[in-house]
């Protein structure tokens, strides 16, 4: 197994405060912050799903239910949706964030390199959370569990924050906190690796930034957001 990344402790903490601090800050849905609205191409995702019928679901990286709302919202009467995320405070912000909604809402605190699905899934969303994995392997491994765990028909989307990186004021760049540094095209050689069995629906990548602060510091998170829908075939 490759080593981790150098500094994987230092990027593991700056993402729990981060998040931490972001949550207790922030409500889900307030204007000007990435809590506004779900992922577009996520809701296309949720959309994709052809049945009727109760479905499984999986929000990995779940975090306060940017994602998972809709979901509990958008998919068949009696789905289940499962919501993973590394901070259970997080997920209790989701209990108390989720709708009334026939859909069964499932909670579970987990570090995504041991989480493993009970059950197939006929909808795996995993955005933004997949680079916070301690190294490629971890990061192979989970696109394999995912694949594997996909029903035929099933859709999975993934949201992979790639080439990131901090502008600060002086104008002077430095590499991101993060547990696992993809580029774009190790990230998209990774998922062609992972899902050979699915066929992609939608693909594509676009540069974000995003203002920021750590200890009273201001700065601009620049990234580049690898976005892939796929079906088992």
């Amino acid at each position: 197994m490759e080593s981790k990344e150098p500094g994987f402790g230092a990027a593991r903490a700056e993402t729990i405060r981060y998040h931490r601090d972001f949550y207790s800050a922030h409500e889900l849905g307030q204007p000007g912050t990435w809590l506004a609205h779900p992922e577009p191409s996520v809701v296309r995702a949720i959309a994709a799903v052809r049945d009727d019928r109760p479905v499984v679901a999986y929000d990995l990286g779940a975090g306060v239910g940017r994602h998972t709302i809709p979901m509990l919202l958008m998919l068949p009467p009696k789905s289940t949706v499962v919501a993973v995320d590394l901070l259970p405070d997080a997920l209790e912000d989701l209990r108390s964030n989720a709708p009334e909604s026939s859909s069964r809402l499932v909670t579970v605190p987990a570090d995504l390199v041991e989480f493993r699905f009970d059950v197939p899934a006929d909808l795996v969303v995993a955005f933004s959370t997949i680079e916070h994995l301690p190294e490629r392997a971890a990061i192979r491994a989970l696109l394999g569990r995912i694949a594997a765990a996909t029903a035929p028909g099933g859709i999975v989307q993934l949201g992979l924050v790639c080439d990131r990186y901090e502008i600060h004021s002086d104008g002077h760049h430095t590499p991101a906190f993060l547990e696992t540094d993809l580029s774009a095209e190790q990230a998209t050689a990774a998922v062609a690796a992972a899902f050979t069995a699915f066929d992609t629906i939608d693909q594509s990548e676009r540069q974000t930034h995003v203002a920021e602060s750590r200890d009273g510091d201001k700065y601009e998170l620049a990234s580049t957001l690898v976005s892939v829908t796929l079906r088992h075939q």
